[in-house]
């Protein structure tokens, strides 16, 4: 007779002779995701009454999943590609400080409404009525399906979530409990334990898909949210390639996925180090105790032999902002509180670092589809002024290359001797310039639902999360 060890093996070698099947089937139908379905080892877990992923293995119950494949082995070839396209994205690692719970929910919602985008046949699958009206009136709101649009929609149309249980029991397909690692470790990292939905009810850090009997990491602990992005970024940048690669003459299964993978895959430039770049070196009054005077030096060394005398030097190089410009898209478009936001938040990398020259040169732009206001800050202590008392002006229609041509005309009269660059906070939806400027200039979108912009070649573009702008308000900086 068969020992427990041996029959949990045999039924561990089936399990997984099953899902290297659907792998296959998936791959013969979706080979520009082979990278991504080679990212996933499978293994057995006591930790879920269902399958999940963190990213490195595709866990599971043997008894689940056998019982699936005996009813229906379609809804594994889908729970699979739901699993992928949660890796591909990032959703376990993307939660930050948002509810557990609702972040789960909108995670599958993306996920469920990309494996229904493709409009795979082999899956077998017709979107329900419930699942009809939810794609339509987010399509209706949202330019793109993320995780971080549907979550801010939810929070700002409360009526979303009045049939909560019945979305969750619709778009559930995999067990979000391995996920809670990331969190718990970045809580680490910050020296404390996250409370973020502490004591919610019905919530285990999953989808209510556990065994009960709480998370045990031992498993699936030892991967930071580095080491995730640091294996999935690069699988989505070549699962990008493939794609445009074939996507001119695919269907719709390839197009519905190349938006979302340059969304995924654009350059993140962090905020504050592009900031920086408009600094300049010059010399200021202070102390520099790394340097010293070398006439004191040597005279020390010729006078007494061995003693050199140390002065340090009453002056220092150092990098700081001396004189740039500020645009602000005052069109129709563009949330004035966002836009206030992003003047302090600019203004904080600065002053939290003491990179203003005690005299600046700073040039704030209001701009719809001409200028309205130019406002010109000498001081850092004028610009902190400045910011308590900004108010729109505009809000008509989107032209950037007006700010552009008076910028130009500042140059041309000397007010602007050695700008060093630009910042343009806008929507994007407007016309751009076509001549590259002699600065450097950057396009600041704030929207996590941002999709690729006509942006010309010369300009930067830097991506601000919504949520992460909106949660910087007046107090935390001092204003």
């Amino acid at each position: 007779m068969a020992s427990d060890y041996e029959i949990l093996t045999r039924l561990d070698g089936l399990c997984q002779r099953l899902l290297t099947n659907t792998k296959n089937k998936l791959y013969l139908h979706l080979r520009y995701l082979s990278m991504a379905f080679s990212g996933l080892e499978y293994a057995m877990s006591g930790d879920t009454a269902t399958v999940g992923t963190d990213g490195f293995y595709l866990w599971y119950s043997p008894l689940f999943l056998m019982q699936q494949y005996q009813e229906n082995d379609r809804w594994m070839d889908a729970c699979y590609l739901h699993m992928i396209f949660h890796c591909l994205f990032a959703h376990p690692v993307g939660r930050k400080e948002r509810q557990e719970r609702l972040w789960n929910l909108c995670c599958d919602i993306t996920a469920e409404y990309l494996v229904d985008q493709m409009e795979l046949r082999f899956l077998g699958r017709r979107p329900g009525t419930l699942r009809r009206q939810t794609y339509y009136r987010l399509e209706e709101a949202l330019p793109v399906l993320t995780p971080e649009a549907i979550y801010r929609y939810a929070q700002e149309q409360p009526d979303f979530l009045t049939n909560q249980l019945e979305l969750e029991a619709e778009f559930l397909m995999d067990d979000h409990s391995f996920w809670v690692q990331y969190r718990q470790g970045e809580a680490q990292g910050a020296g404390g334990a996250s409370s973020d939905g502490a004591g919610e009810p019905g919530e285990d850090g999953g989808n209510g898909t556990g065994n009960g009997d709480g998370i045990s990491q031992k498993e699936n602990a030892g991967h930071s949210s580095s080491d995730y992005q640091d294996k999935w970024s690069s699988i989505a940048q070549q699962t990008q390639t493939d794609l445009e690669t074939i996507s001119k003459d695919g269907g719709k299964d390839q197009n519905a996925l190349v938006e979302y993978l340059r969304l995924e895959t654009r350059v993140r430039y962090d905020y504050g180090d592009f900031l920086r770049k408009f600094m300049v070196e010059r010399e200021v009054m202070q102390l520099d105790l790394d340097s010293y005077d070398y006439i004191y030096y040597t005279y020390g060394l010729q006078q007494y032999g061995n003693m050199p005398l140390i002065e340090s030097l009453e002056y220092a190089e150092k990098k700081k902002v001396e004189e740039f410009v500020i645009v602000i898209d005052t069109s129709a478009s563009c949330d004035s509180d966002l836009v206030k936001r992003f003047l302090e938040e600019t203004v904080s990398i600065f002053q939290d670092t003491d990179q203003f020259f005690r005299k600046i040169n700073v040039h704030i732009i209001q701009c719809d589809n001409q200028v309205q206001k130019d406002d010109v800050i000498v001081s850092p202590e004028e610009l902190k002024q400045y910011i308590k008392g900004f108010e729109v002006r505009g809000r008509g229609g989107t032209d950037f290359s007006a700010a552009f041509r008076y910028v130009d005309e500042l140059c041309a009269q000397k007010k602007l001797e050695n700008v060093k660059g630009l910042l343009y906070f806008t929507d994007g939806y407007g016309v751009f310039p076509e001549k590259m400027p002699p600065y450097e200039t950057a396009f600041v979108f704030v929207d996590d639902s941002y999709t690729d912009k006509e942006v010309p070649p010369w300009a930067i573009e830097i991506v601000l999360g919504r949520e992460e702008l909106e949660r910087m308000g007046g107090a935390q900086r001092g204003y």
